[in-house]
């Protein structure tokens, strides 16, 4: 490793300190819904069309953000409405008018399949100020295979198109990168310049949820190496700005395949609350690491008394971690990849690049 990049990461370890004990929320998720109208193969929250979780009614999200108001700078602190699919709630429209109106920015993750020319127009009228989309194949093939509906790859293109020629809204587009995908970056990536596309996040999955036993979805080391590979070329271009996901340190390849060092913000910056009240972090943990229940606890006394699982991150260095060098970069790793039970790292991506984790 060079000697700039160790500088700049043992600066990053005390920044990351720091943030941990001053764990300003900046980013609030939503699970507004679990319906959705995909059969994604990787999905980690087994959504449906019909989920047996009903929506959340939005005065009960909406209270809670009426009830952290006093104590954020709401217009610093980042909505996020995931799901299940977002636009599968008709008052979509509705809810994002009342956050716009307490000052809150918001923004939703999106399939793309039912965002149409009038429903984009709608939702900016109500203040919508960032969206994500997922493409995940250069091909119809491809993408439809991962995402489980016909013609979703032509409504994901519309889509994208939609919002990269929309002015002054904040996008990007989002890739989960698999076997059958990973051939064809070079010709996504020249797809998507096409669309005016200028922000790329590219990642791979974890093993959970329906992706843990299909063997097309996890990347052979070599496979993994030539997409970060590819990420670190993609980002010399400067043409389209990719990026790999938050999770997972990469050593060498920190600051060369995204703006900043590993950080696992959950707990710290990040905040989230499910369709079922559950209050919890970021939305890669699901039903993991549970902080309590909007319908039973104050959301702000939770935010501040709880989350220490999260903050203080000493009791993952166990199994593999306690002889790794690289923990204190680390940290164990994202903690939607280790088992909330046995503490259990169950993916580590210094592994996955085929580096011994002890040197």
């Amino acid at each position: 490793m060079k000697l700039r990049t160790k500088i700049l990461l043992n600066l990053y370890r005390e920044h990351r300190k720091t943030q941990a004990k001053l764990h300003e929320l900046t980013y609030f998720f939503w699970e507004c819904t679990l319906r959705c109208n995909f059969n994604c193969i990787h999905c980690g929250s087994d959504c449906t069309r019909e989920s047996v979780t009903p929506d959340m009614p939005k005065e009960d999200f909406l209270k809670v953000l009426k009830d952290i108001h006093p104590h954020v700078n709401p217009n610093k602190t980042m909505i996020v409405l995931t799901g299940g699919e977002p636009l599968m709630r008709n008052d979509l429209e509705e809810c994002g008018r009342a956050m716009y109106n307490m000052g809150y920015p918001w923004g939703f993750v999106t399939n793309g399949w039912g965002l149409s020319q009038e429903r984009l127009d709608k939702l900016l009228r109500a203040g919508l100020r960032s969206v994500t989309v997922s493409l995940d194949g250069y091909t119809e093939e491809s993408h439809e295979w991962f995402r489980g509906k016909k013609g979703s790859w032509s409504r994901a293109v519309d889509a994208i198109r939609r919002v990269a020629s929309t002015p002054d809204l904040v996008y990007d587009v989002v890739t989960c990168v698999n076997k059958k995908s990973l051939p064809d970056l070079h010709k996504l990536k020249e797809l998507l310049i096409s669309l005016g596309v200028t922000h790329w996040r590219l990642f791979t999955v974890f093993p959970k949820g329906r992706a843990k036993d299909n063997p097309l979805l996890k990347l052979s080391t070599e496979e993994f190496v030539q997409m970060m590979d590819f990420i670190k070329e993609t980002r010399k271009e400067g043409i389209i700005r990719a990026s790999y996901g938050c999770e997972g340190y990469l050593a060498d390849y920190e600051m060369q395949v995204r703006d900043a060092p590993f950080f696992c913000q959950a707990g710290i910056h990040i905040g989230s609350v499910l369709a079922n009240g559950y209050i919890s972090a970021c939305p890669s943990l699901r039903g993991d690491y549970i902080q309590g229940n909007i319908y039973k606890d104050d959301f702000w006394t939770v935010w501040n008394t709880k989350y220490q699982i999260m903050r203080d991150r000493s009791w993952t260095k166990t199994g593999k971690c306690a002889t790794c060098k690289s923990y204190k970069y680390c940290e164990g790793n994202g903690l939607h990849l280790r088992d909330e039970q046995t503490g259990e790292l169950l993916h580590c991506h210094l592994e996955m690049m085929g580096r011994a984790i002890s040197n």
